[in-house]
Formats: C-alpha cells, structure tokens, sequence
C-alpha cells in the first residue's frame, strides 16, 4: 500500500484558505516569487519521492500544471528547479464533477 502525504501551504499563525485580504496560496503563479535556496531543497526532497499528485479542480485551472511545467521548460539544467520536472513527470488526478477529460499532460480527471 503506497502512503498518501499532505502537502500544503500554511501560514505560521495558521491561515489556510482565501478571503478578500488574502490569496488562497502565499506565493502567486509567476517567477518574481522569493524563493530561497532552503525551500528549493525542501521541494525537491519532497518531490523526489512522489508517484501521484492529487489537484482539486480549482489547484489545476488556477495555474499549478501550467505554471510548474513552464518552469520545468525554463530552468531545465537548475539543480533547484527538478522537483518541477518531476511534477511534470508524475502521474496527475484531478478530482472534478465539471471536467469530462484532462487538458494537461499525464493528467486524468476523478468524479464522483
């Protein structure tokens, strides 16, 4: 039996979710993110590990696939940017009622 890990942003007084102040991640799609090399390390150890990633429909449109598979395309020889590649690499499900198909690559849509 494989595990399932949670991952996910989280501030530290414990703000999970959007309201009108705040967005629904704490970085937005885009490469002006302030990235240090400790994170970088931490996603690709992370990362390395994983066979599937589990999206909700909103994570998928809102830019995650899109956004990591131009980064894999961009940095492809950066040492800090193979959990990208991985991401692009690994087996995708979207969980979603209103897709009838994937529109991204090694991507299938779950209903139900």
């Amino acid at each position: 039996m494989r595990k399932l890990i949670l991952q996910m942003q989280m501030s530290v007084d414990g703000f999970v979710g959007s309201d009108e102040d705040r967005r629904w991640q704490l970085w937005e799609w885009g490469d002006d993110s302030d990235w240090d090399e400790d994170l970088k390390q931490d996603f690709n150890a992370f990362f390395a590990t994983v066979g599937t990633i589990l999206l909700s429909r909103k994570m998928a449109q809102q830019g995650y696939l899109t956004h990591w598979g131009n980064a894999a395309k961009k940095y492809p020889k950066d040492r800090f940017y193979a959990f990208a590649q991985r991401i692009v690499e690994a087996e995708k499900v979207v969980a979603s009622d209103k897709f009838a198909a994937s529109r991204w690559e090694r991507t299938r849509v779950v209903s139900g």
